[in-house]
């Protein structure tokens, strides 16, 4: 989507969309590449999204099985990265910051839930367990 669009102008036709290696579920997502796929003038009161497929933390990295749709939000010059589905929501002063807390957030329930057992869970908790058991695949 190009800055015209944003504005509510149409996009020109018979454009070629860029190929992105980074929304491939074959190369790896780091947690920063949001922030040099939209830069802050035209991110500023937009809410847009894109796919996760990795979270690289210290010397691991968990692959998902399926991309985690993130969605970004700024109000007040506090950036926010959220997941509805896993419930989860990292803040920062940038898109960086902001992706970095979503990713430690993510990763804390992923073995907070992989650890917990079924007899344990109740409501909601039932459903984030099962979704996060088949979340990732560690490397």
């Amino acid at each position: 989507m190009t800055y015209a669009a944003y504005y509510g102008q149409t996009m020109p036709k018979d454009i070629d969309r860029e190929a992105v290696s980074a929304f491939s579920s074959l190369s790896q997502f780091p947690s920063g590449t949001a922030q040099e796929r939209m830069p802050g003038k035209e991110f500023t009161g937009h809410n847009l999204s894109a796919p996760l497929w990795t979270i690289p933390v210290k010397k691991k990295h968990y692959r998902s099985t399926k991309p985690i749709k993130v969605y970004f939000h700024v109000d007040d010059n506090v950036f926010f990265a959220e997941n509805e589905t896993l419930v989860v929501v990292g803040t920062g002063k940038s898109l960086t910051e902001a992706m970095a807390d979503l990713s430690e957030h993510i990763i804390h329930f992923y073995n907070y839930y992989k650890k917990l057992p079924f007899d344990k869970v109740t409501g909601d908790a039932i459903r984030l367990k099962k979704v996060y058991e088949t979340l990732f695949i560690e490397e």
